[in-house]
């Protein structure tokens, strides 16, 4: 049997969905491509099929983070001008991974989510 997917999807947290879409649309390029009341998905730019799914935390208490994001991008050093620029706050510095051949740089969306750019090198 060969086995095939539709598509890939993961889920952030979110208490205000809108103000996470906004910045996902205006800082990292996604687009909204379903809302229902209870959550948005969006596009991965340059990926096809791949979705983020911001889901709206309704239940009291704080919300799971997720650190387990990470996209890979053709310039790591633009990218981080890029997000300095939109005074996005960073995790950590820039490691660089010699061995593997990578560079990473993390980051925190609005919800304190913490997401990973990578640049093979």
């Amino acid at each position: 049997m060969e086995i095939t997917y539709k598509h890939a999807i993961t889920y952030l947290w979110s208490r205000d969905i809108k103000k996470t879409l906004n910045f996902y649309e205006k800082i990292l390029g996604f687009k909204k491509a379903y809302e229902s009341d209870g959550w948005i998905e969006m596009a991965v730019p340059g990926v096809t099929n791949a979705y983020i799914a911001i889901n709206k935390w309704k239940k009291e208490g704080t919300y799971p983070v997720n650190q387990f994001l990470t996209f890979g991008v053709e310039d790591i050093d633009a990218f981080k001008a890029h997000l300095v620029a939109e005074e996005v706050t960073m995790y950590g510095d820039m490691v660089e991974f010699a061995e593997q051949g990578m560079k990473m740089l993390k980051f925190y969306d609005q919800d304190k989510n913490i997401i990973t750019v990578s640049q093979v090198i």
